[in-house]
């Protein structure tokens, strides 16, 4: 209940702040494709292909990001899960780390404005809490060479997250909210700030399906505050050697 109260209170304060701060807010949409590849009960591929539409403009930016995931350790309470990135029922492992690299361009009329090289790393401590309830603390650095003539810089990053599932007979639904504040080497400050609520919804063993409202604080962005729809659709594949060992 409080879950579900937290994630109506993130919804309205969106929804209301962008009477106020209409002035100086934009609106885009993200649509994205994800592909995760299971090579085994640790290992684990994917890309991440998402796409911003400014509401504004004709204009789109396109980013192609390819990673992978290593998973350990157990948690203090037995927890069986099925998650956006593990879509089958199994144990929750406590830890996940989390390298790749990203290309990003922009297309349309603003095409070659913006491009970005990144390479990233993450590390991720999933905690189970009273009531099923997951907690996850996740630490990300970005390495970012962006625009025309690149110039180096580097992001600090770090995302709290709850969120739990609720299971309707082979259908997976689980609601989240997170925040997650941005230390940019650009202007040695934390200057931007998201806030996301939204759920997945588990469709068999092939398929889940997911959006969220984002509000996004930024003092150096074009507009300082940002709201966005993402709509995700999440595609799973593994080895045999994965389907053989569940």
């Amino acid at each position: 209940m409080k879950l579900r109260l937290i994630c109506l209170g993130l919804i309205i304060s969106l929804c209301t702040g962008n009477t106020c701060i209409a002035q100086n807010s934009s609106v885009e949409f993200w649509p994205e494709t994800d592909i995760w590849y299971r090579l085994n009960q640790s290992w684990r591929l994917s890309a991440f292909i998402p796409v911003t539409k400014y509401n504004e403009s004709k204009n789109l930016d396109l980013n192609i990001y390819l990673q992978a995931d290593y998973a350990w350790g157990k948690t203090k309470h037995l927890i069986l899960r099925r998650l956006v990135d593990d879509i089958k029922a199994q144990q929750m492992k406590g830890w996940l780390a989390r390298g790749g690299i990203m290309e990003g361009w922009s297309l349309g009329e603003s095409a070659g404005e913006y491009t970005e090289d990144m390479v990233f790393g993450e590390i991720h401590r999933r905690t189970p809490l009273n009531n099923g309830i997951l907690l996850s603390n996740r630490f990300r650095t970005d390495l970012r060479w962006v625009g025309q003539d690149p110039v180096f810089s580097y992001r600090f990053r770090y995302r709290v997250m709850i969120e739990k599932e609720y299971l309707t007979g082979r259908r997976s639904i689980v609601p989240y909210v997170n925040a997650e504040p941005y230390w940019d080497s650009r202007y040695s400050t934390i200057n931007r700030i998201r806030l996301i609520g939204g759920a997945t919804a588990a469709w068999g063993s092939r398929f889940a399906y997911e959006g969220n409202i984002t509000y996004q604080y930024d003092s150096h962005y074009n507009t300082e505050n940002l709201y966005a729809l993402n709509i995700i659709v999440h595609v799973f594949f593994e080895t045999k050697h994965s389907k053989n060992n569940k």
